[in-house]
């Protein structure tokens, strides 16, 4: 997943980066761009290690050059020392680092975040698996948006194609994360109206200005191909598309 995302991260832009054991790894793919800029709602030990190892350095931002800016930092005590009185760190108000116009201003920005289940028409749900809460929806919403405003900004869901879910008996079974329709009372963090690309470890789905069929073809394609077949059904029991066009 982070090999795929960062083909695509091109030097130069100002990435936003949320949680997570996938975020992590992508840093570490990130390491060999150059003039990378930070502008995040979090400031994590992913983004700490892109500013140690010189890949970013915030010099060629359109907005706070020289400055990595973000609303708070959470992490390791290693991050903690290093924000600690340092200059180049700069925290704001949540209100800004949020604000669409802002994030917007910042040439090639990229926001990079993680998601729980995406459905066949893009819907993500990035805090709920059904009614059941998991985490809050954080700024997704903002910086996916914002970085769609951004001249060559880039929006990137990301997520594993399976997960191991919890029987009543307590066994597991692996299901997928695309979904045909998300589960009753889940929580739609980004709607498919906001979403540009969504990927797996099996590809890229770049769902900007694409119809329905379009999309389900798409995400289908990057599904685990062990749940492809079962996705196509149900795409067409459920009225996605003609059975004929899948």
């Amino acid at each position: 997943i982070a090999d795929y995302v960062a083909e695509l991260v091109e030097d130069g832009a100002t990435i936003q980066l949320g949680f997570g054991g996938t975020i992590n790894a992508l840093a570490a793919e990130l390491k060999d761009k150059r003039g990378l800029g930070i502008h995040t709602e979090a400031m994590s030990d992913a983004a700490m290690e892109l500013l140690r190892c010189g890949a970013a350095d915030n010099s060629r931002k359109s907005l706070h050059r020289g400055k990595t800016v973000t609303c708070f930092t959470m992490g390791s005590h290693a991050l903690y020392d290093f924000v600690d009185d340092n200059p180049t760190i700069l925290h704001k108000a949540l209100s800004y680092t949020n604000d669409l116009s802002v994030l917007a201003a910042n040439r090639g920005m990229t926001s990079i975040n993680a998601a729980l289940q995406v459905d066949l028409t893009g819907q993500c749900a990035s805090e709920s698996v059904g009614p059941r809460q998991i985490s809050g929806s954080g700024g997704q919403a903002d910086t996916a948006i914002g970085a769609q405003k951004s001249k060559n900004g880039k929006s990137f869901i990301a997520l594993y194609s399976t997960a191991m879910a919890k029987n009543p008996d307590g066994t597991r079974t692996e299901v997928s994360k695309i979904v045909p329709q998300l589960k009753p009372g889940a929580t739609v963090t980004l709607s498919r109206n906001d979403v540009q690309y969504v990927v797996t470890e099996y590809g890229v789905a770049d769902l900007r200005g694409t119809s329905i069929r379009e999309r389900v073809e798409k995400l289908i394609a990057v599904s685990h191909p062990k749940f492809r077949e079962q996705l196509t059904k149900e795409a067409y029991e459920i009225g996605l598309v003609y059975k004929k066009q899948v």
